[in-house]
């Protein structure tokens, strides 16, 4: 069988981290199927292909716009596909041929379109974009053989919403990479703390948006900074999609005086990243939509104490690994912070039911249960 999988809007971030552990793991199990790979110019760059039984073929004009990507996917994709002989379309990213009929299996990537309170917080670049998504998934859905679901929260809502039959829906989970892990070398844990000057501090790992609720934390860590230990520090990494949101955030900093309590990294290497879970004394996780929630998974792989937003999918990532709270409630954040940081007992509680928790995980068992579906059709 020829597999065809749709790698067009796949550039950075969690798109190509998925798309990459699904080729390796691919690649591993199954030799006896073919894999053509769709990509820009730009994502091919970013993706890892090289192996035996993989073709890539890369495109320039889906990698100049948006616009221009969605034009190329629903106008030329067919053609290709056509002429490649595929015998089925993987599209990862809530899109597919809409205008062609095409043996299809669609992930939806982002539940994001649907959650209209949080769309309405959102600048009016991206309100236009998750609505067009929405319409766009809502196109596609239908003419799918089989839609992959990545938890069952969402499975759940949008095979109601759209009325969708169980054996045409299926709920994989995404892995966990083998970076993250509590046992990192040692030396290198030492480096990575003088380079970010890092004593004791809560993390928070998330691009800055104003669904991922930075305000409420930063807000829930000013009503405790006092009766906590006053070195501790409150580490958010990630980069800004919305300066107008970040300028309030620093904003709230420097009215409640905690200019040298808050930090902003910005972006830091993926690959420094699980030496902050391993030295970081409580992983917090407000916010308020998530697809999966990856870094909750990465940050249990490497035994962190989370606390996380009550809102699923967490607790159905998590499960018994952390303690919730109510994100829109900057004094109930704050009183499980509280309360969990006074806990030496429970602190290590909990580290290891992060881990416990991470080992259910895994980039092989996405693979497996993907390419049984890919075969199931």
């Amino acid at each position: 069988m020829r597999i065809a999988i749709n790698a067009l809007s796949a550039v950075a971030g969690g798109g190509v981290t998925y798309l990459n552990q699904l080729f390796k793991h691919l690649s591993i199990i199954d030799e006896k199927n073919e894999y053509i790979i769709i990509t820009t110019k730009r994502g091919e760059k970013a993706l890892h292909i090289n192996y035996k039984n993989f073709q890539v073929f890369s495109f320039k004009m889906p990698s100049l716009s948006p616009i221009l990507r969605l034009l190329w996917e629903q106008f030329c994709l067919w053609h290709i596909l056509k002429k490649r002989k595929a015998d089925i379309l993987y599209s990862p990213a809530n899109i597919g041929l809409i205008f062609h009929s095409f043996p299809t299996v669609l992930m939806i990537q982002t539940v994001a379109p649907f959650d209209s309170e949080m769309i309405k917080k959102q600048n009016i670049y991206y309100q236009l974009k998750f609505n067009l998504l929405k319409i766009l998934t809502t196109l596609s859905v239908p003419k799918a053989r089989n839609v992959i679901f990545i938890t069952n929260k969402a499975r759940k809502y949008l095979s109601h919403y759209y009325k969708l039959p169980e054996r045409k829906t299926s709920v994989i989970y995404h892995g966990r990479s083998t970076l993250f892990r509590p046992d990192l070398d040692y030396d290198r844990l030492q480096e990575i703390k003088k380079k970010y000057g890092l004593g004791e501090f809560i993390l928070y790992v998330s691009n800055i948006y104003q669904y991922k609720n930075f305000w409420e934390l930063i807000k829930a860590f000013s009503l405790i900074k006092d009766e906590v230990n006053p070195d501790l520090k409150l580490a958010l990494v990630g980069r800004s999609f919305d300066n107008r949101y970040t300028e309030s955030l620093k904003a709230l900093v420097s009215s409640e005086k905690m200019e040298d309590r808050v930090i902003f990294f910005g972006h830091v290497p993926y690959e420094e990243v699980p030496f902050l879970y391993v030295l970081c004394k409580l992983f917090v996780y407000p916010s308020t939509c998530e697809s999966f929630g990856m870094t909750l998974v990465e940050a249990m792989a490497c035994g962190a104490t989370i606390l996380s937003s009550n809102i699923e999918p967490m607790p159905e990532i998590c499960q018994d690994a952390a303690r919730y709270f109510d994100p829109f409630n900057p004094q109930d954040i704050a009183e499980k912070i509280k309360a969990v940081l006074s806990n030496t007992i429970l602190l290590q509680e909990l580290r290891q039911r992060s881990l416990k928790r991470a080992s259910r995980f895994s980039w092989e068992e996405t693979a497996r249960k993907t390419l049984q579906v890919f075969e199931k059709w």
